[in-house]
Order: structure tokens, then sequence, then C-alpha cells
């Protein structure tokens, strides 16, 4: 039996036909919900029910906004190991990500990315990320998958119910309960084994969970040791800078129900210490005498987290849910350089060493209240609240250098005079009050949507000696500032199964306390960064209009969008020379900006086309954008190449396991903005990936997966950041991992 016919008979053995010997069973049919919520898709699709986009429950086919779901069960056949797994097969969803040193740093969702889309855990936001120079960054990838029982995106502007950060839109992770696995009564305990080759890396963990009466709690911790992640370099590029890479993760959670409702305390802490051998960027610019750059970066974050959620109370709520939260992200990073003789800037050897540290301490408290009831001849579904929030960042750079010849050493680098503070210690409150309405006569087929959200935010900086002692004469500026942030939209059910929808959306972002009193001189360089306490608000407008189906055996969701930006932040842009002949670089707001595009998904169960294709399904999505500066009239680089994800998946029946195909195929990049530089166009690329699953018993799974079956070389748009054409290393060096698998065992009792 040839190669096409053996994966034809794996896939579809009633069809093809099943080696002699092995029974072929026949189950029923199960429903699309069932297929969708619990079988394998090879990539999200919608569950029953989504929370992101309404701030409540609500059915599939009313959701008013593009969502995908990534549920517990999709969360462990994609083997995810960190952000970039679990979105692999997300059209218009992007991890930004730097191979050479810090890895993934943040999301992109319709080609905004950064700190301008919104992630938060069990409700709880993510601090903002910040990056200054080549040597020093602190990103956003601060989530451990196994943690992970729930993740729902949602695409495109959401500030009405997310605020500030959810300008492009907003990445929702919920964590893992005691009754996801342990009955009343009973008990759990689990271990997991997880080897990639991509990287050589090793997970193991332990989880257990107990529920006694109105009393539960949760348990896992888990470990990941590896290397550096492969690219798929030539003989005469560079392979991936070696590294050492460990990741640790605690988490505990404890649970009350009462009569009313249920009390939930989490704990959590997740680290992660690399130690990277960053070859990539020696021989080249700034550094151009390095011999060697060696880094240790370590990123931790901390969490405590209060919920109460309880029932009626009065007219006030049909439901409500109260948290209290503390979180502390601390990024610490060292950088040891050895750099030769190089008159006459440096007529002697010498060793820099450096430090970076930047930390963010949050306090906040939020509440959501949802009630339903009829008033002027309409059913109304209110969802209302408010959220305040304290947010401390303090950031500094440090460091020495010795002459290797003398012995001398100084704390003068580059004409710096070091430590500094690139911002003055800075504390961020904000608070907001928000409401949505949905509206409806009731049976009827129209629902009219409404949204409100106020913001209330205040940057509080202050100086201290470091910072004064580096900028004498910047006296730190404070702000405070409020935004109202409207949502419309409608809906109309033309058949139970099919829902279309037009929205009207609005979002903002408050100018950034970095880009508001940044402060970096580099006299060596001979420039200067200014900053800017006259920043605007970033602000979008935007329409989308979609149409859901959810039905048995089919469904799908269709959409465009159109985003008009206005007052983007364009962080350290160039400003030219100043009179004294010294580079100036500020944030400053650019005009005007727009993108619009298509997103769609779909999956069918094939059962209804032919019973003999019983427990086989095929889904697809597909997303495609265009972004222009209109300032410039230029196109958006962060803009993502448009994206074809197609899988097909097979249940565990007849003796067969669960199986499953998934191919990808990613346009070139076309428009690219080279007015600055001679950037780097990868070309497009098609993968494939094959996954197949053992039940051994209830409690033990084995998951096996070949990612890039046909060794395709190829380049991710979001890793490609800045790169030329004549770039040092060359683009080859940011190639993706070429064939690679993972295996992971589960057992459980």
């Amino acid at each position: 039996m040839n190669a096409s016919r053996l994966l034809l008979a794996a896939l579809f053995p009633p069809v093809c036909g099943a080696e002699p010997g092995l029974p072929v069973a026949e189950p029923e049919v199960p429903a699309l919900a069932a297929t969708v919520d619990g079988a394998a898709t090879g990539f999200s699709v919608l569950p029953d029910l989504v929370v992101v986009a309404a701030g409540r429950p609500q059915p599939t086919a009313e959701v008013v906004g593009d969502v995908s779901v990534i549920d517990r069960s999709e969360v462990e056949r994609l083997q995810a190991q960190d952000l970039r797994d679990l979105v692999r097969y997300e059209p218009g969803v992007a991890v930004v990500n730097d191979p050479a040193r810090f890895g993934a740093e943040s999301f992109n969702i319709r080609g905004l990315q950064g700190n301008r889309v919104g992630i938060e855990i069990d409700g709880v936001p993510l601090p903002d990320g910040f990056s200054i120079g080549l040597l020093s960054s602190a990103g956003r990838d601060l989530i451990d998958p196994e943690l992970v029982r729930r993740v729902e995106i949602l695409r495109g502007p959401a500030s009405t119910l997310y605020g500030s950060d959810a300008l492009g839109g907003v990445v929702s992770f919920t964590t893992r309960d005691p009754y996801d696995l342990a009955r009343p009564g009973d008990a759990y305990g689990g271990v997991l084994a997880t080897y990639t080759t991509r990287d050589e890396a090793m997970r193991t963990g332990l989880l257990g969970a107990w529920q006694g009466g109105s009393l539960g709690a949760l348990a896992l911790y888990s470990r990941r040791d590896g290397h550096e992640t492969e690219n798929h370099a030539r003989d005469d590029e560079l392979p991936a800078n070696p590294a050492d890479v460990e990741r640790d993760s605690g988490f505990l959670k404890l649970t009350a129900d009462h009569p009313a409702g249920q009390a939930a305390l989490t704990l959590e802490r997740y680290a992660t210490d690399a130690q990277t051998d960053v070859q990539s960027a020696i021989g080249s610019g700034r550094f151009a005498a390095t011999q060697s750059l060696l880094s240790e970066d370590s990123d931790e974050r901390e969490r405590a987290l209060a919920s109460l959620r309880f029932g009626r109370v009065g007219w006030l709520a049909d439901e409500v849910e109260l948290r209290g939260y503390t979180q502390r992200a601390r990024t610490d990073q060292h950088v040891t350089e050895r750099r030769r003789a190089q008159p006459p800037i440096a007529p002697f050897p010498l060793l820099r060493e450096r430090d970076y540290r930047f930390q963010a301490d949050q306090l906040g408290i939020e509440s959501d209240l949802r009630r339903e009831f009829p008033a002027w001849g309409l059913q109304h579904q209110l969802v209302y609240g408010f959220e305040a929030s304290r947010t401390d960042y303090e950031e500094q750079r440090d460091g020495r250098q010795r002459n290797l010849v003398t012995g001398d050493v100084t704390n003068v680098i580059l004409g710096e005079d070091l430590p500094v503070r690139d911002f003055p210690n800075s504390t961020v409150d904000e608070w907001a009050l928000f409401l949505t309405d949905e509206a409806a006569l009731p049976g009827a087929r129209w629902a009219v949507i409404g949204g409100l959200r106020y913001d209330h935010y205040s940057v509080d900086a202050e100086a201290d000696a470091v910072f004064r002692e580096d900028n004498p004469d910047v006296a730190p500026v404070s702000l405070s500032d409020s935004s109202l942030t409207p949502k419309l939209g409608m809906r109309y059910a033309v058949t139970d199964a099919d829902h279309v929808y037009a929205a009207y959306v609005q979002g903002f972002r408050a100018p950034p306390f970095s880009d508001v009193n940044i402060a970096l001189v580099l006299p060596q360089f001979n420039y200067v960064v200014l900053a800017n306490p006259d920043l605007e608000p970033e602000r979008s407008h935007g329409m989308e209009l979609g149409w859901n189906h959810s039905g048995e055996q089919a469904w799908w969701r269709l959409v465009g969008y159109y985003n008009h930006y206005e007052d983007l932040i364009e962080s350290r842009a160039n400003l030219g020379v100043d009179a004294s002949g010294a580079a100036v670089f500020q944030s400053v707001n650019r005009d005007r900006a727009r993108i619009f595009g298509v997103e769609a998904a779909a999956g069918v169960a094939l059962a209804s086309l032919h019973p003999g294709l019983r427990g086989i399904s095929v889904h697809g999505a597909f997303a495609w954008s265009q972004g222009d500066d209109l300032e410039r009239d230029e196109p958006l680089n962060t803009v993502l190449p448009a994206r074809l994800v197609v899988g097909i998946e097979r249940e565990a029946r007849g003796g067969w396991p669960e199986l499953g195909a998934v191919l990808t195929a990613v346009s070139e990049k076309g428009r690219v903005d080279r007015s600055t530089a001679n950037l780097f166009e990868p070309p497009g690329y098609v993968t494939l990936d094959l996954r197949a699953r053992l039940r051994f018993d209830r409690y033990a799974t084995l998951d096996v997966g070949i990612y890039n079956v046909f060794d395709q070389r190829y380049w991710e748009w979001a890793s490609l950041r800045g790169v030329t054409e004549e770039n040092v290393p060359s683009p080859g060096f940011f190639t993706e991992p070429g064939r690679n698998a993972a295996v992971t065992l589960r057992i459980g009792w």
C-alpha cells in the first residue's frame, strides 16, 4: 500500500477499507456541538457559548464580533508549549517573536500588536511590556498553557468592555478549576511528560484536584527544560543562537461553594530563565567589535486573585461577580559583552556588563453584574460594572566596563553614567464604568446591542535620585484624562441557525507612561530621545458585518471589517537633527491609518454528505487584511499576510486512534513600507502537520504530532521586524523550524 493510500486509509477506513483483522465500529454521528467542543479540530472553533464578546455567556450564533475559542481538549491536542503554539492555526492572529534572544513578546491581531492588544487571565489584565534599545526588553509571554482551561480571542476594537489596551482586540485566558477534574466527593491525580524536538525540551507536570462537599482544591506544578528553538538555516547561514531555557509554573486554586454562589482563591507563580549565546548580534553595527555576547534573562509573574460569585441581589442583578487581585511582573536581564580593541573609539579590549530591570506591581478590583428584565416593551440583557486598578512601573539600566589591559573599571558606557532610568518611576491609576445592553421585542428576530464605557486614567511620575542624576533639567510630567467609548450593533436572526449582524465600534488607548516621560541621551551615538507630555490618546472607528451559522452538521462565520485609526502613537519616531547636530527621537501621534479585511471560518461533519464518512469532520479558516498609513501613503508593516488553514479530523473508531491533518497556506508579504529600509519580504509557503491521539483508557492518553512534514523552509512575518535584504545575520537566521515532532503522555487516576 503506497503512502497516499496509507494516509487515506488511516483517515477514512470506512471508505477506503481497513486492514484485515481490524474491527470497524459504527457509533452514532455526534451532534456538531459535541464535535466542535469536544473533538479534535486542528485549530480553534466556536463552542456553544462565548463570554468575551458580551461579558456574559452567549450562544455562538448570537455573537456580534469575530471570536475564536480554544478549549482545554484543544490545548492538549495542540501540545501547546507557549503562546505561539496556542494560536498556531488562528488566521489573523500571531505572536510577535524575537528569535535572537527574547522569544515571544506579544500578540498581533488584525495588524495591531504589543500593548494595543489586551491580555487577561481570569479577568486580571497583564501589565504593559516595555523595551529600550537592542539589549533590554520586557515582553508579555508570562502564561503557562498547562494552566489554561479556555482561551477566547476577540478580534477588533473592544474598548467598550475592556478599556484602553483593547484597541486591537482581547486574548482572554481562563484557568482550570477543581470541578474540571474531580467529581464531588472524589479526588484526581495526574502526571504528564512532553518531549519536543524543535528545542529538545522536556516538560513534566504534576496535577491534583479534590472536591469534598462544598470545598474544592486544584494544585499544579509544571517544569520545562529546553534549548534554543531551531531555525531552518542553510549551511552558509547562522543557526539559532545556543540557549538553555527553564520554565517553572506553580498554581493553586481553592473553591468554596455556598447556596448563593461560589468563592475562589487563586495563587499563581510563573518564572522563566534563559541563558543565550547571542551570536547573531556579533559582527555588524554597534557590535562590529564584539567577540562574544552572553545574556542571562529571567521573567517572573506572581498573582493572587480572590473572586466571589453569587446570585440575585434584588432588582440590582441576577448574578454578581467580584474580583480583587494583586500581581507583580518582573524582568531581570544581564548581558556580558567582550570586545576587541577598536581604535580610536576604544584602543584597548574591554568587558562590558549590563543589567536591566523592569517591574510592574498591580492592585485592582473589578465587578461584573448581569441582569435580564423586561422594560418599555423590550426584553433587556444588561451587563454593567466597574474596574479600578493601580500599577506602579519601575525600570533601571545599570552596568560597568572593564579595561582588560589595565583592569580599570568604570560605570560610564557609551557616554552614559550608569545607573539610569529611561523614564521616572510612574504610577498609573485607572478606573472605569461600563454598561452594555441587548434589547429585543419578545419573540422578535431583531436585537439591538448598545454599550458605553467611561474610562479615567492618570499618570503620576516621580523623579528619584537616579532619574535626576541623569536628567537634571527634565521635569517629569503627570497627566490625567478620560474617554467615552461607545458601541452600537444590530443582529437579525434570518433562521434559527443563521444570524447576521452589523456593528459600529470605537476603541481608544491612553498615552503610555513610557512615551509621555521617556528621557534617553547617548552621547557616543549623538542622539537623544525626548519626552512628549502632549500625546493624545489613540482612537479607532470601525464597522463590522458578519454572518454566523450554527447547524447540527455544519457551522461557519464570515466577517468583513473596516477600522480607521486616528492619532496612532509611533514610539521614538525619528524627527531629524537638532541645532546641535544630534539625532532627535520622540514619540508622536500619526494622524491617520486604516486596516480593513475579511475573516472566515467553517466546519462540516462529513456524515451529512455520506453515511460512510461518520466521525470525520473538515474545518477551515481564512484571514486577509490590508493596512495603510494614510499620513505617509505607505503600507502598515504590522499587518499580517493572508493565511488559509484547512484541517481534516477523524474520531477514534474501529481500533484506530484519533487522527488529524492540518494544511496551512500563507501568501507572500508583498505590501511593505520600504521608505526607511530595504526590508526583506518573505515568500509564501505551505506546510502540513499531522497528529494522532491514542486513548488507552479514560485517564491515559498519548498525543503525537509531526509538524512541517515536508520540511518546508519558511518565515513568519511577525518574527521579521526590521530585517533587511542585506541583514547581518542574513534572513535565513529568522526561518522557522524544519520538520519537528512532539509527543505527550498524560496519566491520571
